[in-house]
């Protein structure tokens, strides 16, 4: 069974820029974990002398 057809409107496959489109969401939504864990244990007096200057 299909469980997803990556074909647009017009019957062109759009697997790879669907691919490329979550890559690059994931990528983003990585930066903005680490980015909001490391303010995090920047703001915590007991894991801020985990974070190298």
């Amino acid at each position: 069974p299909i469980i997803n057809d990556f074909k647009d409107t017009n019957g062109n496959d759009c697997m790879k820029q669907a691919i490329q489109d979550n890559y690059n969401q994931i990528k983003e939504d990585v930066k903005q974990i680490v980015k909001d864990e490391l303010d995090r244990i920047a703001a915590d007096e007991n894991l801020k002398h985990l974070i190298q200057k």
